[in-house]
């Protein structure tokens, strides 16, 4: 994981928005979409858990 990928992973846990998120670090949504599930993908655990109302840590994301 680069200190990229790290500083993406905190922008979402504090906004708790992918697409908040997405707008404080001036990228598109898709985009930060794409590396948390490469992230997600390359560590092999899910870290977050996505639902209607928003984006939340999962207990191996914690």
């Amino acid at each position: 994981m680069t200190l990229q990928q790290m500083k993406y992973i905190i922008a979402i846990v504090r906004c708790g928005s992918i697409t908040e998120a997405a707008k404080q670090l001036f990228i598109s949504q898709p985009s930060l979409s794409n590396a948390v599930k490469d992230i997600e993908n390359e560590i092999g655990i899910e870290i977050f858990q996505r639902s209607a109302k928003g984006i939340t840590l999962t207990i191996d994301g914690s």
